[in-house]
């Protein structure tokens, strides 16, 4: 059943162009997770270091997705914190292509010893991917998958918008016979110059409480609120963040030494946007001013930094 926060209209609402800009993982073994979000996802190694990485689609120098070496142990598996970060491909062609390239690779192994004893004539050595599900939600196409660390992942395509049809039940099969036509089975399996996230799914510890914060106090435009989760977006897309209770009600956020999300980041697409929402943001929350972007925390203890494009 949807539940609606009442006194959302007239409210201040996040200029239309507000995008995700970035997201932030503390991981535990960065070394693997590099050889994962490269070999599996498809992202490109734009900057490294032995405590840090940054990742862009090829061919871009635009950094959508960032490890940091920062976590002692894995974050508990009921914690707030990060649901997935979805990559947004430019295509459905660009979709068909990576999915199918996943599914080509699912059976690899994650251990380059026992890789090479099992399968010597593979060229390279690529970490397992779990495909956890793929699903059509109508205005989108999408697969999703998890990390080494247990980070869901999900990577999709959107529908135009004048095709986009929001099923009531938030899913049904892809259509393989339409997708396998698209796909290029030569590919290198790298994610386009054009990727970007779309979204973000976060796991929160209230949905009304949580929904409100985003809506009331950051000026998002509510898409849908259920009883489990909510979607939130600027500008009319279906979601640029979205929350769920799915793991239980109440969780506590992970410590600041286990892994998983260390912050969300949006972009504001111009000076004077930026400044209008910050100055309406820290009327209602407290912020953290760094001048050329500022920070808040989420009722879960999720931290969203806005940012100037």
């Amino acid at each position: 059943m949807v539940q609606r926060i009442d006194g959302t209209q007239g409210k201040f609402v996040l200029d239309a162009a507000t995008q995700v800009g970035s997201v932030i993982l503390k991981v535990k073994d960065l070394e693997r997770q590099i050889a994962f979000y490269e070999n599996v996802v498809g992202l490109v190694v734009l900057e490294r270091s032995t405590q840090h990485a940054k990742f862009g689609g090829k061919g871009s120098n635009n950094v959508i997705f960032e490890l940091e070496k920062t976590a002692e142990k894995l974050q508990p598996a009921k914690s707030t914190g990060l649901f997935h970060t979805a990559f947004l491909l430019p295509s459905r062609e660009a979709f068909a292509t990576k999915f199918f390239e996943i599914l080509r690779n699912k059976e690899t192994i994650d251990s380059p010893i026992e890789q090479s004893s099992r399968f010597p004539h593979f060229e390279r050595y690529i970490p397992i991917a779990r495909l956890d599900s793929a699903s059509d939600h109508g205005y989108s196409e999408a697969f999703y998958i998890y990390d080494i660390e247990g980070n869901g992942i999900e990577i999709y395509a959107d529908r135009n918008r004048d095709d986009w049809d929001k099923y009531p039940s938030g899913s049904n099969p892809l259509n393989f016979k339409e997708l396998a036509p698209l796909a290029n089975f030569e590919t290198d399996g790298k994610l386009p110059a054009e990727t970007i996230i779309g979204h973000v799914h976060l796991r929160v510890a209230n949905i009304e409480e949580s929904a409100d914060f985003y809506i009331n106090k950051l000026g998002f435009e509510e898409q849908m609120i259920i009883d489990t989760a909510f979607f939130i977006s600027a500008g009319g897309y279906h979601h640029h963040l979205a929350g769920n209770v799915w793991s239980g009600k109440g969780l506590q956020k992970a410590a600041d030494n286990e892994s998983g999300l260390k912050e969300v980041r949006f972009k504001l697409p111009t000076i004077e946007s930026f400044e209008t929402a910050k100055n309406y943001i820290k009327q209602q929350i407290q912020i953290q001013d760094l001048r050329d972007e500022f920070v808040v925390e989420d009722p879960s203890g999720n931290r969203i930094v806005f940012e100037i494009a």
